[in-house]
C-alpha cells in the first residue's frame, strides 16, 4: 500500500502536467491576486468560422454569412463569445450560430439580410491592431474601458462588395469608431 501512494501521486502529477496544468502559473497568479489584469479570451472570430459554415451549409445549401454581431474583445482581438449570422435566400430565413466558450448553439430566426460577407481575409486580431493605429489620438487621450467589434457585409440593396469590421473603443469621454476593410485591412472612411 505504501508503495502505491507515491506511484499514484506520480501518475496524478503527470496527468496534471499533460493536461496543461502549470503550477508556476498558479503560483504567479496567486501572488498577483487583487491586481487589475486584462482578460484574455483566446478565440478570434475566424477560428470557429469553418466549422460554423459547415453547420450552415447543412442547415441550407444556399446559406451565406452576412454578419458577425458585436462582441467585446480583449487586447489581442479575441472573445469568449461570437455570434455568426447566416441568411438563406431560398427560404428567406436566417440562422444565428453562437460560439460561447467552446459550445456552439443555433437558432433559426428572421432577420433583414445583408449581402454576403465578401473576401473575408482579415481576422479580429489584425482588425484591432489596424484600428488601434488609426485611433492613436483617441487612445492617448482616453482610458479605454472596452473594445467592441462586429463584421457586416455591404447593404443588401447595394452592389458594393466591401465587407467591414467595425471596431468601437469605449473610453471615459465617449466612444470612437473605426471601420476596417475585411479583405485588405485598410482603414475605411
Amino acid at each position: 500500500m505504501r508503495r502505491q501512494i507515491p506511484l499514484l501521486f506520480l501518475l496524478l502529477a503527470c496527468a496534471l502536467l499533460l493536461s496543461g496544468f502549470k503550477p508556476w502559473d498558479v503560483l504567479r497568479n496567486a501572488l498577483r491576486f487583487g491586481d487589475a489584469t486584462e482578460f484574455d479570451y483566446g478565440v478570434s472570430a475566424l477560428q470557429w468560422l469553418p466549422e460554423i459554415q459547415q453547420k450552415a451549409r447543412e442547415w441550407r445549401a444556399d446559406a451565406y454569412l452576412f454578419a458577425i454581431s458585436e462582441a467585446e474583445i480583449d487586447v489581442n482581438g479575441n472573445s469568449g463569445k461570437w455570434s455568426y449570422l447566416f441568411y438563406s435566400p431560398g427560404s428567406g430565413k436566417s440562422m444565428l450560430y453562437t460560439y460561447d466558450s467552446g459550445f456552439i448553439a443555433q437558432k433559426e430566426t428572421v432577420l433583414s439580410p445583408l449581402n454576403p460577407v465578401y473576401s473575408l481575409r482579415i481576422d479580429t486580431p489584425t482588425a484591432l491592431h489596424r484600428a488601434m493605429d488609426s485611433a492613436k489620438n483617441f487612445l492617448a487621450e482616453n482610458e479605454v474601458s472596452s473594445r467592441v467589434i462586429s463584421l457586416v457585409g455591404p447593404a443588401y440593396e447595394s452592389r458594393a462588395t466591401v465587407s467591414r469590421w467595425q471596431v468601437v473603443f469605449h473610453g471615459l469621454n465617449g466612444a470612437h469608431r473605426v471601420n476596417i476593410d475585411a479583405a485588405t485591412g485598410a482603414v475605411l472612411k
